[in-house]
């Protein structure tokens, strides 16, 4: 078979296409970091990436329930904490008003205080996070609490009680919510009936059923307070363990996409200068050819 000068340019111009192409392949590797620019480069390496890049987001994703779900659980246990902190006060008044030795002027002032102590603990069961309110269950955009002097606590719960739940982890789902009726309606009937046993002026009463009232409320609010705290806890074990596999995840993803930088230079060092070879070939070949031509 003859090889002609028109073969021998066609061969010529189709090795330096590829030559060229490899040039920009490591070019294109270097300057991004990347080993796979396209699927084509690696088919298998662009299936682990994907199935990576999944992983990845899923990761995220429940890192972004776990952050969401502690600040609704911190949020709930500052203001728990709150409720706890009005009640050990009514609780001290309602000591110093059973004792039988204050003045008149002194069970009024303790009377207003704890009027007082009611309208701070419905701002309280009122609390927000964001626009949401904590302790109405599923009624998040309306208060739970009103004002209802009808009422024998002097309010009325006017929330939609259910779990309000976040999926934390992988398999793991929490319920985030405390039911606002079981945690607030005993603290609010206890200063209630504090308020009436004061009004009467009924020592006996506060003696007798309202401090065991009050302390009857806190027992509750610090068996949610305590609910909420090892939920915290398990939360952020969660995360610290999400942290471990989003590391380790990356580390992987970067085995598979990233190109060995000096090894990826030394390609591209070499393919220069093959390139530069078969371009001073191809001169000589083109030379000689376009002369025949002229001949």
């Amino acid at each position: 078979m003859r090889i002609t000068g028109g073969m021998m340019i066609t061969t010529l111009l189709a090795d330096l296409r590829r030559a060229q192409q490899r040039l920009s392949t490591f070019q294109n590797q270097l300057a991004s970091g990347k080993r796979v620019q396209r699927p084509s480069d690696d088919p298998v390496a662009t299936v682990d990436s994907l199935r990576l890049r999944a992983r990845l987001a899923e990761v995220e994703r429940l890192r972004a329930n776990a952050q969401d779900a502690r600040d609704w659980l911190e949020m709930t246990d500052s203001a728990l904490d709150r409720a706890t902190q009005i009640l050990q006060r009514a609780r001290e008044l309602a000591v110093r008003a059973a004792s039988g030795t204050l003045p008149d002027s002194s069970l009024q002032a303790i009377q207003a205080e704890v009027q007082q102590l009611q309208d701070h603990l419905l701002e309280v069961a009122n609390s927000t996070l964001g626009d949401s309110y904590l302790f109405g269950g599923f009624g998040t955009q309306q208060p739970p609490f009103v004002a209802d002097p009808a009422s024998p606590s002097g309010v009325t719960y006017q929330g939609i009680n259910g779990p309000i739940q976040r999926e934390v982890a992988p398999g793991t789902t929490l319920t985030i919510n405390v039911p606002g009726d079981a945690a607030f309606d005993p603290a609010f009937a206890a200063l209630s009936g504090l308020q009436v046993a004061l009004q009467n002026r009924d020592l006996q009463a506060v003696s007798a059923t309202g401090i065991a009232a009050l302390d009857q409320a806190l027992d509750g609010l610090l068996r949610f307070r305590a609910e909420v705290g090892a939920k915290v806890n398990r939360i952020e074990l969660g995360l610290y363990r999400m942290d471990e596999i989003r590391v380790d995840t990356e580390q992987l993803l970067s085995g598979v996409e990233d190109a060995d930088i000096a090894e990826t230079a030394m390609r591209l060092s070499v393919s220069q200068a093959a390139y530069r070879a078969a371009l001073m070939a191809g001169a000589r070949i083109v030379q000689p050819t376009l002369m025949d031509f002229l001949r």
